[in-house]
């Protein structure tokens, strides 16, 4: 064999990286980075480092592997094998030292938390306790009237049928179980869906001011986790649910159904305003 012939085998046993094979399959699909973030919504940046194998600009092991394999199914190759080959390589990295249990981007010095807001955090969950401790404390021996509560509750629930005409008569009209569930990024925002494993099944980067609206299939297989949920508004129906977690604190297991989240927003969540009442005309 001429050197000439030999020459495309040897350049192709010296890509032994994984992101030497994804840009690779990229040129040869005839895409750019920009069609591939696209395609997998995520950012050019990120794409950028896959290719070069540079993970710890990446935000966690999870997240690597993840994009890793939306990367190969956006350029057809298996993403099973380019999975297996990026936790490989992790492995052999110092970036595979890192600890699993990032709570929050460290890529982003102006994300840490100060000395101040862990003080702060502190003192909430001390207060938060002694709380508590007060409310079992009073709670030990129910007096009449927290029975009578507790009876009523209880009648309520097993007529659920008249209640809803009560909440029409008081101006307020309940949120369907079907209602959209939508997710806006307030500022640039990881979100991923959980399986009921904990296994992060897909994900996706919001900017400023997109929206996602979740899929049926999704609000009953997944769960929701982010790392910034302060800068991810929830809605369901068109009802800001409220914050989902700390600032700058990874949560996880939120679930997506419509009544779960209106449940987080307070009492109040689960009603929207019923339209007014039309005045009937008089005759002039």
């Amino acid at each position: 064999m001429s050197d000439e012939e030999a020459a495309p085998e040897q350049g192709e046993l010296a890509i032994t990286r994984t992101g030497d094979k994804l840009r690779l399959a990229r040129e040869a699909a005839g895409l750019s980075l920009a069609d591939v973030a696209t395609r997998t919504r995520i950012t050019q940046r990120h794409l950028e480092a896959i290719e070069k194998s540079d993970f710890s600009e990446l935000p966690g092991r999870t997240y690597v592997t993840g994009f890793a394999r939306a990367y190969a199914r956006a350029v057809g190759l298996p993403e099973t094998e380019i999975g297996a080959s990026v936790r490989r390589e992790l492995e052999e990295d110092e970036y595979g030292m890192r600890p699993a249990y990032e709570a929050y981007e460290p890529t982003d010095p102006a994300r840490l938390p100060t000395a101040r807001l862990t003080w702060t955090l502190v003192i909430v969950a001390l207060i938060l306790v002694s709380a508590y401790g007060v409310w079992r404390f009073l709670s030990v021996e129910p007096d009449e009237a927290l029975v009578a509560a507790q009876n009523q509750a209880a009648e309520a629930s097993e007529a659920p049928d008249a209640a809803a005409p009560a909440a029409t008569k008081a101006g307020t009209a309940p949120v369907a179980t079907n209602a959209p569930v939508v997710l806006t990024g307030l500022s640039e925002v990881w979100i991923g869906f959980d399986d009921a494993k904990g296994k992060t099944e897909n994900w996706r980067t919001l900017d400023a001011g997109e929206t996602y609206q979740v899929p049926a299939d999704y609000i009953e297989q997944f769960t929701l986790r982010t790392s910034i949920p302060q800068a991810l508004k929830v809605t369901v129906g068109g009802r800001d649910v409220g914050s989902i977690g700390p600032a700058d604190t990874l949560v996880k297991g939120i679930s997506l159904k419509p009544a779960d989240l209106l449940a987080r927003g307070g009492t109040n969540a689960g009603a929207v305003p019923a339209a007014p009442a039309a005045t009937p005309k008089t005759g002039g």
